[in-house]
């Protein structure tokens, strides 16, 4: 258990480095079709590198999510209520990640 901070605080900082690049990539193109319609960001989306890159920010987004807020209910909470948390933590991770991948699918193969 003496090593699990130690990599906990390498996973956070490596997300954070990947998730510049990643964010910079999203606020530029979200930046070009912000005044375009639905059937515009529709298409964008349906293109497979932003579906992929999408999906990707979202993922590591979320595990980098995940980790911050653990340390935060680790440091803070210091009842039962602290593994309650952590669950939910935990459920609203993998339930960001499954709905967004999901309906990044069914936009990207919808036809």
């Amino acid at each position: 258990m003496s090593k699990k901070g130690t990599s906990y605080f390498i996973i956070q900082r490596a997300t954070a480095v990947v998730l510049i690049p990643l964010a910079a990539w999203l606020l530029f193109h979200l930046m070009t079709i912000l005044n375009g319609d639905y059937v515009s960001a529709r298409v964008w989306l349906e293109n497979p590198w932003n579906s992929l890159l999408i999906g990707a920010f979202v993922v590591i987004g979320a595990i980098h999510m995940r980790i911050g807020m653990a340390e935060i209910i680790i440091d803070y909470i210091h009842s039962w209520l602290k593994d309650v948390l952590l669950f939910i933590n935990w459920l609203a991770a993998i339930g960001l990640i499954i709905a967004t991948l999901w309906s990044v699918y069914t936009i990207s193969f919808s036809g």
